[in-house]
């Protein structure tokens, strides 16, 4: 492995270390004890929650909507409406929490003042006030404690605000239990800040993806969109959040408005990078569409670009981008599709749920769907969306971390495979050296012959001669070019077919030296012709037939064997190996390719019912 690929690895690692650690440490400081506990005192339909409900003209009973959720209580003009229940549970450190209304309130726990946002007003338990000003008033986050034998007591809140058609929303809290004042004086930006900070760390994770990605091989650049699409999905994280206020985000200025807006379009021109032809170009101009109109919306006073309009526009996009992944070839869009699918299905299935079991068991799940039927699918797409982003990025990554796995397998068994062609050429090498060797020692056999002449021993002579010859047949290889690099290769390849049997023809016309790599050129001579050999030898009078010969500035190689007719390929056509563990085998081709691209050209491989042939050029250095 290269130096910085062994860096960047242990950065990766520490970093996905660092990440997992973050998250973890932001959401266990959002649950400090066991202890915790928090129930939304909602009204719906099916559970009041023992919610009763009085105006300034006497008890009234609510207005339920579709799904059984509570519309309002009917009211005269902007008059006020009190909501009552008993407190039937105690705990320690118990806390009313107020979570985005804006309205003015008054908190009474039998008939004791809580909370009030009219100081300078009369504040009692039994009369409404009058005249009051509620329009500046704006709470986010509110924490009332309640004393610890609030259980049995009365729980009374009035809400001052504007009607909607009549019916006024009343305020409900959500009963918290937690045993430190500190903690849950962060609380309320603790999931919003673990939620900005896994998001953050994904999008920088996939940014370290693009740039190991930029050393290996191709260039991940589809990475890119879906980082930013990350990035900035912080931003209405943060933004509806109360850690908007502590960090000083203007959540109403028009360019946070606008990445609020468009931050999903970076999703859809991911999905349109991993598009084709006509597909790609439809979800890029929706995209840029979408975005042009929210610019329109935000920075001008173009009236026709309201939000209801824009939620619209986005879930028609979401829908058309579902379409084209399920019409899409590519196997991870249409699994990622099938996924949508199927959440979309099961929120679905959850609604229905709700409608006999009730609401409030099922709310999360449930809802997205009611806000859809409402006429807003913000809610819903949006959720879709992430889920979108999160399987994009888990199967980009995974695939990526798989490609470098097996290009690393792959090297190393090239690796492997070329240093064992090199200890080869070496005891090709060596074998010569032993018949130089031997024929020093000729000297010997010829004072040998002397003695048996002058003995006149004719059968003598006749035997050591026989000997002489059988060895010098054995170790004076027949010579197949002046390089003696590959005439060394040939003269083994010769050594083995005749031994089983295969017919060898060899045309080499090379000069004493190539200008190609000694370590390329062995490996793709004994890659070829260890092929041929084995496939040769696997059909009666098995041939192979080499030439090797100088074209113009290459290096021209053809050989052709002969061999069974069975051939394995993959999906894509390329050639598979027929060995029994094409885990530890199949890299001869691979080999020759490479070699062949270092020196500008291509690996031709054809074959018929009889005959397999390989041909390339190499070029050869000036």
């Amino acid at each position: 492995m290269e130096p910085q690929h062994r860096k960047i690895w242990p950065a990766a690692t520490l970093l996905i270390l660092a990440a997992a650690a973050a998250v973890f440490c932001l959401f266990r400081l959002s649950q400090p004890d066991r202890m915790q506990t928090s129930l939304l005192l909602n009204c719906t339909q099916t559970n009041r929650n023992g919610w009763t409900f009085e105006t300034e003209s006497g008890p009234v009973e609510p207005v339920f909507g579709f799904g059984g959720y509570l519309d309002g209580i009917p009211v005269d003009g902007d008059g006020p409406v009190a909501a009552e229940r008993v407190m039937e549970d105690s705990g320690q450190r118990d806390l009313l929490q107020f979570f985005g209304f804006g309205a003015g309130i008054q908190v009474f726990l039998d008939g004791e003042l809580l909370y009030t946002d009219f100081p300078n007003e009369e504040n009692r338990a039994d009369a409404f006030l009058e005249d009051v000003d509620f329009s500046s008033i704006s709470h986010d986050g509110l924490c009332i404690p309640l004393p610890i034998d609030c259980a049995g007591k009365t729980l009374r809140i009035v809400t001052y605000g504007a009607a909607l058609n009549g019916l006024l929303y009343p305020a409900f809290p959500s009963l918290a239990s937690r045993f430190s004042d500190s903690v849950t004086a962060v609380s309320s930006i603790v999931w919003p800040m673990a939620a900005i900070t896994a998001l953050v760390l994904l999008a920088l994770f996939l940014l370290l993806v693009f740039l190991f990605s930029t050393q290996t091989g191709p260039y991940l650049w589809k990475l890119l969109p879906l980082s930013g699409y990350f990035l900035l999905t912080a931003v209405p994280v943060a933004c509806g959040s109360f850690f908007a206020l502590s960090a000083g985000l203007d959540t109403t200025g028009s360019l946070t408005a606008w990445l609020c807006l468009i931050y999903i379009d970076l999703l859809f021109c991911f999905l349109a990078i991993s598009l084709h032809g006509w597909k790609r170009r439809i979800l890029l101009i929706g995209a840029a569409a979408h975005i042009l109109c929210s610019a329109l919306r935000c920075f001008t006073s173009v009236a026709l670009f309201y939000g209801r309009l824009m939620d619209w526009l986005g879930f028609g996009l979401f829908l058309l981008a579902v379409l084209l992944m399920l019409l899409s070839h590519e196997r991870m869009l249409r699994r990622t599709s099938l996924c949508l699918c199927c959440a979309a299905g099961v929120l679905v299935a959850a609604w229905c749920v709700s409608r006999f079991v009730g609401v409030e068991y099922l709310y999360p799940l449930s809802n997205p769907i009611t806000s859809l039927l409402y006429g807003n699918p913000k809610a819903l797409y949006t959720l879709l969306c992430a889920v979108t982003g999160l399987l994009c990025a888990v199967q980009v990554v995974a695939e990526f971390i798989r490609t470098a796995f097996s290009r690393q397998r792959q090297m190393i068994a090239l690796q492997s495979r070329s240093q064992q062609a090199q200890e080869q050429y070496r005891q090709a090498q060596e074998s010569l050296r032993n018949v130089s060797a031997f024929r020093h020692e000729w000297k010997n056999h010829v004072a040998a012959l002397w003695t048996l002449t002058q003995k006149q021993d004719l059968d003598a002579i006749h035997d050591y001669l026989s000997h002489l010859d059988g060895q010098l047949e054995q170790l004076s290889p027949k010579v197949y070019t002046a390089n003696p690099t590959v005439n060394t290769i040939l003269q083994r390849v010769a050594a083995q077919t005749q031994e089983l049997g295969i017919a060898f023809r060899v045309s080499a016309l090379l000069p004493e030296s190539l200008s190609i790599d000694e370590g390329d050129l062995c490996g793709f001579l004994f890659n070829l012709l260890d092929n041929a050999l084995e496939a040769a030898a696997k059909v009666p009078h098995g041939e192979i037939i080499c030439s090797l010969q100088i074209r113009q500035q290459y290096l021209a190689i053809r050989c052709e064997n002969t061999y069974d007719g069975t051939v394995h390929t993959d999906s894509a056509g390329n050639l598979l190996t027929t060995k029994d563990d094409p885990a530890e085998h199949g890299f001869g081709l691979m080999k020759m390719r490479s070699i062949a691209e270092k020196y500008g050209s291509v690996l031709d491989v054809s074959y018929d019912k009889n005959r397999f042939t390989v041909m390339t050029a190499l070029r050869l250095k000036a």
